[in-house]
């Protein structure tokens, strides 16, 4: 865990302060709070987002009036990093072209390689390939 990359001290705190609450620590829950963590709005509102108690998230949470067009897709990837959660009114938005196209997306790349560690591991250096005959 000591390789991730947050995009401040906030979330950082906030990451480990969930993990702490949540029931498991497994590959869900951290890339569920890793990306719920990166905004301060979605950190400021995670008990709207997330229910601790039934141990899941709550997609109500997306009609809050503090949301935003970053924060929604914050959301929709946390909760599609969840349990492959799409809104089946709007599934389109869940695309990396909906949710990859704003400031989060370099920590939206982290929150994807913590819930699939297995697939996103570093690739071997290129070769140098020959400069083609002209």
């Amino acid at each position: 865990m000591s390789n991730i990359r947050f995009a401040s001290p906030e979330h950082r705190d906030f990451f480990l302060d969930m993990m702490g609450e949540a029931r498991r620590n497994d590959c869900y829950h951290r890339a569920f709070f890793y990306v719920m963590g990166i905004a301060p709005e979605t950190r400021a509102n995670i008990r709207q987002m997330f229910d601790f108690k039934q141990d899941c998230i709550d997609p109500e949470g997306m009609h809050g009036g503090w949301q935003t067009s970053g924060t929604v897709r914050v959301c929709r990837l946390a909760f599609n990093l969840w349990n492959g959660y799409t809104d089946p009114d709007h599934s389109n938005a869940y695309s990396p072209e909906d949710l990859f196209c704003c400031e989060f997306a370099p920590y939206f790349m982290e929150g994807v390689k913590i819930r699939y560690p297995e697939y996103c591991r570093e690739l071997p250096p290129a070769k140098k390939q020959a400069e083609p005959a002209r």
